[in-house]
């Protein structure tokens, strides 16, 4: 007796196999990609909260230099920044008044503080990142890493829907309520490529030997003294755990990003991904002054924190959203002006609903494939950072790269951390015959100050005087010194009025083995008032 075929026995019993179609496997597939990029709607609202309240800080320590790099009468009028560096437009460069730049400064501090509560999150943001573009096109000068990375966030930032939860625009239902577990979407897409891309440029930019065979670049990265904290010096005293951490900081930058977008154990990767990354940049803030570099990249990082991280605190985000909502509704009692539509204005007929959703849809459809095509050209534009191949993106695209706040080198410690180090000494010499530094008011002295990057003040101050050293940046040094001057005439008597100016860099070299060179002197800049 012959045995019937697999056919044969579905037939009697009416089972159907699926097919490559059904549906089954087509969700199994957009759960794979929900998995690799994915974001939870909690995480994406703690991450514009975490955004929001980096710019507010960032606006609060270039406020207190206003005057000093924003106006005319500062480091860097902006006539002569013009003339030296040919800026893209920007709103600050409108007039030179203090006036004029605090009236920005504070619009800006406005539009973080309405995406901090989530209020028109989309316009707040954008309006944002077009403001922070325009700061920084400003002084060139005071950029950091934590710059660019804030920048390119908030670009993203403006597209993904950061207000579906712990929002006013949530609360008050100006936008629906998500129906989806988490969001998947270009924009997405975008600021995960974007964030890897920042890691592992980074460390593939890291080709020196220092980092691949010797193992000591975190040594020499710890010896610099303009950015060395106490902790720093004192861990750089062991080799064996400097070079450690040097061959985990490469291989983490390189490969820890995977963490981020595996299609299987998605939220586990995540979650150790997250504490991975995050361990590094508060390692990077305890032993070096680092500026606002940690706080930016942790920002950044909270889109990645899964459904799992925030189903283990139920209670505490529960009560904290039904808490939002109650104030939101009980303090603004006219919340229904802020809708969309008043409650009772009648509903468009269906042709013209039917209409708008079609319009709608299409928008979608070309917002989304722009954005796609922007993230791969960024993929582009960031490999074309790494030497020795060439380059893959024509001019005109890079160009408009740059035109969108978008461009981006993330060399920092590469390819090797550098050796040179030193500190300034503003000498000026006076009318009366005393020589003094204009930075700190007493007697100018070659001596090594007890702690160098506390010389070199806060974020704002050590970017402006690092790029100071170097040769590219010889033409802003007149300018410097020739405030400087201005700042110290305007509070002394004419007897203690500057008569020269001398701009001395004491530069140190750090040799292997904890060496390092005797003080050099190099005059930088001089000049007679």
């Amino acid at each position: 007796m012959e045995m019937p075929t697999i056919n044969e026995v579905l037939a009697v019993e009416k089972i159907q196999l699926p097919t490559p179609s059904d549906s089954s496997l087509t969700m199994s597939w957009r759960k794979i990609l929900r998995n690799m990029f994915g974001l939870d709607w909690r995480s994406l609202a703690l991450m514009r909260m975490a955004l929001a309240g980096v710019i507010l800080l960032d606006l609060a320590i270039g406020a207190q230099h206003l005057a000093a790099f924003y106006t005319d009468d500062g480091v860097l009028p902006r006539a002569d920044l013009i003339a030296l560096a040919n800026p893209v437009f920007s709103l600050h460069l409108i007039s030179g008044s203090w006036w004029w730049a605090a009236g920005l400064f504070g619009l800006e501090a406005l539009s973080a503080l309405m995406m901090l509560v989530g209020y028109r999150t989309r316009l707040a943001t954008a309006v944002c990142w077009f403001l922070l573009v325009s700061r920084q096109a400003r002084n060139p000068l005071l950029l950091f890493g934590s710059d660019i990375v804030l920048r390119v966030a908030m670009f993203w930032a403006m597209f993904l829907p950061l207000n579906r939860r712990l929002s006013l625009d949530a609360a008050w239902e100006r936008v629906q309520a998500p129906t989806e577990s988490s969001y998947l979407g270009a924009a997405g897409f975008g600021a995960i490529v974007q964030f890897i891309l920042i890691y592992v440029i980074s460390g593939v930019l890291k080709s020196d030997p220092v980092w691949w065979v010797d193992h000591t670049a975190v040594y020499y990265a710890l010896s610099i003294d303009i950015y060395s904290r106490p902790l720093g010096a004192w861990l750089n005293q062991y080799d064996g755990v400097t070079a450690l951490l040097t061959v985990c900081t490469l291989y983490l930058e390189i490969y820890g990003p995977v963490l981020f977008i595996l299609p299987i154990a998605s939220a586990w990767g995540r979650l150790v991904g997250f504490v991975l990354f995050v361990g590094l940049q508060v390692g990077f803030a305890i032993t070096m002054q680092m500026g606002l570099f940690w706080v930016v990249m942790i920002a950044f990082n909270l889109m990645f924190l899964p459904a799992e991280f925030w189903n283990w605190l139920p209670k505490p985000v529960d009560r904290f959203e039904h808490w939002w909502r109650f104030s939101a509704n009980s303090f603004f009692s006219l919340r229904v002006t802020f809708k969309n539509r008043p409650i009772n204005q009648p509903s468009l007929p269906p042709p013209d609903r039917f209409l708008t959703r079609i319009l709608r849809r299409g928008s979608s459809l070309v917002r989304d494939a722009g954005l796609l095509a922007l993230a791969l050209v960024i993929v582009f534009y960031n490999i074309d950072t790494v030497p020795g191949h060439a380059p893959l993106l024509p001019r005109r695209l890079s160009a408009l790269v740059e035109d969108l706040g978008l461009d981006q080198y993330y060399n920092m410690f590469a390819p090797s951390p550098q050796t040179v180090d030193g500190w300034y000494v503003l000498r000026a010499w006076l009318q009366n015959g005393r020589n003094v530094d204009l930075r700190t008011g007493a007697t100018a002295t070659f001596a090594k100050p007890d702690s160098v990057a506390d010389t070199y003040g806060d974020e704002i101050n050590a970017s402006l005087l690092i790029d100071l050293t170097f040769d590219d940046y010889t033409p802003y040094r007149e300018d410097y010194c020739r405030y400087l001057a201005r700042q110290w005439n305007q509070n002394h008597p004419s007897a203690e009025q500057v008569k020269t100016l001398e701009m001395i860099f004491l530069q140190q070299v750090n040799g292997p083995a904890h060496t390092k060179s005797a003080p050099t002197p190099i005059l930088l800049w001089t000049e007679n008032f």
